[in-house]
């Protein structure tokens, strides 16, 4: 039977919990809250959110403090996760399948590194290269315009790759926001 530690709030098996060694630990009981993870502020409200979508309770804790995290601002905030022990093997589960899904089949379109894509609503644009968010890890696009002041512009990676929206642009002559154009295209200077 495991057992649970109330001042780490998770299930721990043997006598000893090996977070912060206490021996003073009780059976666990389905509505003692545990540990679920430990993640970025963002990624946890969307967690929290897969959680709410699924009836499953869920706490979270700032891992700095909340004074902390307010002074030194939201992108060092991490955040722990805790669910009712009845549902924490579907939290788990809902956790790992955030985390480890595969890939969407949206996503065998890729982005081609010093090519030029046309935006749907007629600019051309070089493609410089994919950069990575230092906190989410989440993808960006940095691409340069071909026209006016040729400045340098980034965008998510899924949303430079995703389909135009038919409902607000019924008219548009592209399937796909960027699309690259023919190697034979003139590149305009």
């Amino acid at each position: 039977m495991p057992l649970y530690c109330e001042n780490c709030m998770k299930v721990v098996e043997g006598p000893l919990c090996p977070a912060c060694r206490n021996r003073k630990l009780k059976e666990v009981e389905p509505g003692d809250f545990c540990l679920v993870a430990e993640v970025h502020y963002m990624q946890a409200e969307m967690l929290k959110e897969l959680f709410a979508d699924n009836d499953i309770p869920c706490t979270d804790r700032s891992v700095l403090g909340a004074g902390i995290t307010v002074n030194l601002g939201v992108n060092v905030g991490f955040t722990r996760l805790y669910v009712p022990y009845d549902r924490l093997d579907l939290a788990k589960e809902l956790y790992d399948a955030y985390f480890n899904a595969p890939e969407a089949p949206d996503t065998l379109r890729e982005v081609l590194i010093g090519h030029v894509y046309r935006h749907f609503k007629g600019g051309l644009y070089r493609v410089e290269g994919v950069a990575k968010h230092s906190e989410t890890l989440e993808e960006y696009v940095v691409y340069r315009k071909l026209y006016d002041d040729k400045s340098l512009w980034i965008r998510p990676k899924e949303m430079f790759l995703s389909p135009v929206d038919r409902e607000k642009y019924p008219d548009a002559m592209q399937e796909f926001r960027f699309e690259p154009v023919d190697e034979n295209a003139e590149d305009p200077e």
